[in-house]
C-alpha cells in the first residue's frame, strides 16, 4: 500500500478513527492452531489405534476430534491471513469527504463518490466466539479504482463506521454478499447432486461387500471355515463419516440455492 497522506488530507478533517485489533487475530490463530493440532493428533491416533476392535461410540468420538482439529486449523489459517493482509496498526478513518484505510505500510483514501458498491453482512446472532473472531459483522467496500476495503467486528466501533459509510453514500448499490448464489445456482444444484451420488456410491460399496464365511481345505482334506468381514469397522466408520459429510454438504448447497432464488 502506497503512502497517500496528501490525498487523504484532501478528504477533509477526521470525523472518526477506527483502529483494528489485529493483535486479537494473532492470538486467535495461536490458540486455534494449538487446539487444531492437539485434537487432530489425538483423533488420528484414536483412528489408527482403535482398528477393528473399536466401538461405535469410540469411532464417533474420533470423528468429533478430527472435526475439531480441522476447524481449529481452518480458523488458524484464516485469522493469520487476515492479520498479515491488514498489517500492523491497521485502521479506518471516516473523513468529511471520504474514507481512509491504512496501516504502518501506508494509507489510501477515497472520496465518497468513489465508493462503487457496499456489501453488508454478518451473523444473525452475536456470541462470544463471533465477537472474538470478528465474524459477527462484515462490510466490504469496493471502489471505482478496483480496490477493496474490508471491515469486520474487530474494527473499533465497526457499526458506527458502517453507518457513516451508508449515510454518506445513499445512492451506492448495496449488496448482501449472496448475489453469487443466484449467479451460480445451477452449479450449487450440481454439487448437491454430486454429494448425493457419492452417498449412493458409498452405500453400494457397503452392500456389495457383505460379511461372508470362507471355507478352506488343507492338504489332508480337512475343511476350515473362517469369518471374513466385508468391510472393517474402521472402514465402516470412515464411510459413515463420509456419508454424513456429503449429506451436510448437499443440504448446504440446496439451502444456498433456495436463498439465492429468494433473493436473501
Amino acid at each position: 500500500m502506497n503512502d497517500e497522506a496528501g490525498a487523504s488530507e484532501e478528504l477533509g478533517p477526521v470525523v472518526s478513527r477506527h483502529p483494528v485489533a489485529n493483535q486479537k487475530r494473532w492470538a486467535n490463530a495461536g490458540w486455534a492452531l494449538v487446539i487444531g493440532v492437539l485434537t487432530g493428533w489425538v483423533g488420528l491416533w484414536g483412528l489408527v489405534s482403535a482398528g477393528e476392535d473399536g466401538s461405535a461410540g469410540g469411532h464417533k468420538a474420533v470423528g468429533v476430534l478430527l472435526g475439531l482439529g480441522l476447524s481449529g486449523l481452518f480458523i488458524a489459517v484464516t485469522q493469520t491471513v487476515r492479520a498479515v493482509r491488514g498489517g500492523p496498526a491497521e485502521y479506518f478513518e471516516v473523513r468529511e469527504r471520504g474514507v481512509v484505510y491504512g496501516s504502518r505500510r501506508g494509507a489510501a483514501g477515497w472520496s465518497w463518490d468513489q465508493v462503487a458498491t457496499i456489501t453488508m453482512g454478518g451473523t444473525d446472532t452475536e456470541n462470544g466466539v463471533t465477537r472474538r473472531l470478528g465474524t459477527g459483522y462484515r462490510c466490504l467496500l469496493r471502489f471505482a479504482d478496483g480496490r477493496r476495503a474490508r471491515v469486520d467486528g474487530l474494527a473499533e466501533q465497526h457499526v458506527a463506521l458502517g453507518i457513516a459509510v451508508l449515510s454518506n453514500c445513499p445512492d451506492v448499490p448495496r449488496l448482501t454478499g449472496g448475489e453469487w448464489q443466484r449467479r451460480w445456482g445451477g452449479w450449487l444444484l450440481a454439487a448437491a447432486a454430486a454429494c448425493l451420488a457419492a452417498i449412493a456410491a458409498m452405500i453400494l460399496y457397503l452392500v456389495g461387500h457383505p460379511d461372508r464365511e470362507q471355507v478352506t481345505v488343507d492338504s489332508r482334506g480337512l475343511t476350515t471355515e473362517h469369518f471374513v468381514p466385508g468391510v472393517s469397522e474402521t472402514g465402516v466408520a470412515v464411510l459413515t463419516l463420509g456419508m454424513l459429510a456429503c449429506l451436510v454438504a448437499a443440504i448446504t448447497f440446496v439451502v444456498l440455492f433456495v436463498r439465492g432464488r429468494r433473493g436473501y
